[in-house]
């Protein structure tokens, strides 16, 4: 089917032969050998491409002649000139002993589906210097043409830009240190005093004493019920002589913290809610980097003695030893004053619920401002954003992200927006399609000028690939290869640029491009047909049945499976991939029967049984 040598006598055996030189040359030519590849001929890009090779008998050429092979491609009532083979007598010194041989690639541009149906022309003729020539007759030598590039499918996906909006539950952190006194683990809470065994007692005092701000903000926090994942506590001790021989003190500041923080739930009736808080107490015990911070920001020691504190306590020797050198220190008095204090603390970290609007809500308000009833305010911009996320309506979505561009001029709204009117584009056609493909690319463009991002080339290559303008799809992939980030978006970049580089021909790029594009049945499809168009036909048959294997509907997949087959000549895979296929899309049965691909099998049982 792809190579066809053809001896002379299926040709010149309609020559009108006369008895003079140039006769005898067209009677000799009965004897040359013509091969053409492909045949049928096919389309690949925009033109149809073949190789002639022509090999002449010895002792054709005369002296003073020369011998012309012409090709025309004959469809619907026009002749193409396509070009010819000229053998001259002076070119072949040899030809008495050696045969001529010659070889040429020819191509003619595809200009309409008129040319679908064709035949490609041979005409030989033999002529003087004085171009006076005897003519052959015209002879059909090959059919044309196999349209099977055609089958390379669009796929328009689009790439929106992140929300930035988490729905799913935050927590965030509610800091509270409590300070002790040296030595003590007991809770200082206005009020209250120790007696003699080390126990908190109420203070019999008419005096109402205002507490300690860590006390009022802990207090005003459990009494507002916020939602509380954890409390982690972790009690501390300051490096002093009676603290550091007294190794629980940290742990029993933090037990005191917690024992605090449950009486004010109990005394607040929070009931069943306090069990879903988990408390968590550490004790830091004989740990210098808390002092290490506080050294940071403290201000009273200059810095030649933070630096003696810190050889200390960064040098030689136990924990103990290295206390009692600090004590040693000139600046001694300073750290007992102003850094040993604020060591004796207990550090309360409180995880609790970020409020947030129901996704309810959150679409009502959406709604509301983008009919204009509602202040733009009323949601944040990530709200506004996630809200278009919540419909499935094109329309509303569309709606919302107008009034998203309205409110913050975003990137990231006038993209999206682009991407929403590209899917409204998909499911419109004629005059409607590409007024939104022209919005869209509007506000891609936009978005572009705000920042160049892979989303808004990912997009702008979809709105090209819908208009038909490869130039704008090569610049959107160009410019896109420069740029870090969404790494989706920039599949979906290679997937068009894929697709253009098949319809250019390029099969050898585009594969490349699917290998680095979206992992989706249509690129899948489109690989597999380019794998076959490159005449890896087992690879893209293998590829093929992957896609088949998922539960594809797509008929195509089935179809070029089977031109695959017939590329190899397997008859019985031929036949049972071009039943299914027909059986999912009636309208393949005529198709087939007009496709050159099957042009061998068109008797066969096998082929005749998938179309029946």
């Amino acid at each position: 089917m792809f190579n066809k040598n053809i001896l002379a006598p299926s040709i010149l055996a309609l020559f009108l032969l006369q008895g003079c030189a140039l006769n005898s040359m067209l009677k000799k030519a009965q004897q040359q050998k013509l091969t053409l590849e492909p045949s049928p001929l096919e389309l690949h890009g925009d033109s149809v491409k073949f190789s002639f090779s022509a090999e002449l008998p010895i002792k054709m050429l005369k002296k003073g002649k020369a011998y012309t092979l012409s090709f025309n491609y004959k469809y619907s009532d026009q002749k193409l000139p396509v070009g010819n083979l000229k053998f001259n007598y002076l070119d072949f010194p040899e030809q008495k002993t050696q045969a001529p041989k010659m070889s040429r690639k020819f191509a003619f541009s595809y200009k309409s589906n008129s040319m679908d149906k064709g035949d490609l022309i041979l005409q030989g003729s033999a002529s003087n210097q004085n171009d006076k020539a005897k003519m052959s007759p015209e002879v059909n030598f090959a059919k044309g043409l196999i349209l099977t590039s055609q089958l390379v499918q669009n796929e328009f996906l689009t790439s929106l830009a992140g929300h930035g909006y988490n729905p799913l539950p935050e927590y965030y952190p509610v800091n509270v240190n409590f300070y002790f006194d040296q030595g003590s683990a007991v809770l200082k809470v206005k009020g209250q005093e120790e007696d003699k065994k080390g126990k908190s007692k109420a203070k019999k005092s008419k005096k109402v004493e205002k507490k300690p701000m860590n006390q009022m903000a802990l207090d005003a926090y459990i009494a507002s019920r916020n939602a509380t994942k954890t409390v982690t506590i972790t009690g501390m001790h300051s490096p002093e002589g009676r603290e550091v021989k007294n190794t629980e003190l940290s742990d029993m500041r933090a037990k005191a913290i917690e024992k605090y923080y449950r009486s004010m739930m109990k005394r607040l009736n929070y009931g069943t809610k306090a069990d879903s808080i988990e408390f968590v107490t550490k004790a830091l015990v004989q740990n210098w980097l808390p002092m290490k911070d506080t050294l940071v920001s403290d201000t009273s020691l200059t810095k030649d003695e933070k630096a003696a504190v810190l050889a200390v306590i960064d040098g030689p020797g136990s924990y103990v030893e290295q206390e009692q050198a600090l004590e040693k220190l000139p600046c001694f008095p300073k750290l007992l004053f102003n850094i040993y204090p604020k060591l004796r603390l207990g550090q309360t970290e409180i995880l609790t619920l970020k409020p947030k609007k129901t996704e309810s809500q959150i679409s009502a308000l959406a709604k509301a401002i983008s009919e204009g009833g509602n202040a733009s305010d009323t949601l944040s911009d990530k709200e506004l954003s996630f809200a278009a996320t919540l419909t499935p309506i094109l329309s509303e979505k569309e709606a919302i992200y107008t009034a998203a561009t309205k409110k913050n001029d975003s990137w990231q709204a006038h993209n999206n927006l682009g991407a929403v009117r590209l899917e409204m584009a998909k499911k419109s056609t004629g005059e409607q399609r590409t007024a939104l493909v022209d919005k869209a690319i509007t506000n891609l463009e936009i978005s572009r000028a705000r920042m160049e991002t892979p989303e808004v080339y990912a997009n702008l290559a979809t709105a090209y690939l819908m208009k038909g303008n490869m130039e704008k799809i090569d610049e959107c992939f160009s410019k896109s290869q420069g740029l870090s980030g969404n790494s989706e978006a920039k599949r979906i970049t290679n997937s068009v640029k894929g697709i253009v580089d098949m319809k250019r021909g390029n099969y050898t790029s585009s594969l490349n491009m699917f290998a680095n594009g979206v992992d989706e049945p249509t690129t899948n499809f489109n690989k597999g047909l380019a794998q076959i168009l490159k005449k890896d036909w087992s690879g893209g048959y293998s590829t093929l049945e992957e896609l088949a294997a998922t539960g594809s509907t797509n008929a195509l997949v089935f179809y070029v499976q089977a031109v695959a087959a017939a590329r190899q000549n397997k008859e019985t895979e031929l036949g049972a991939k071009l039943k299914k296929a027909v059986t999912l899309d009636s309208s393949l049965k005529s198709k087939a029967l007009n496709d050159l691909e099957f042009l061998n099998f068109y008797s066969k049982a096998s082929f005749k049984g998938a179309i029946e």
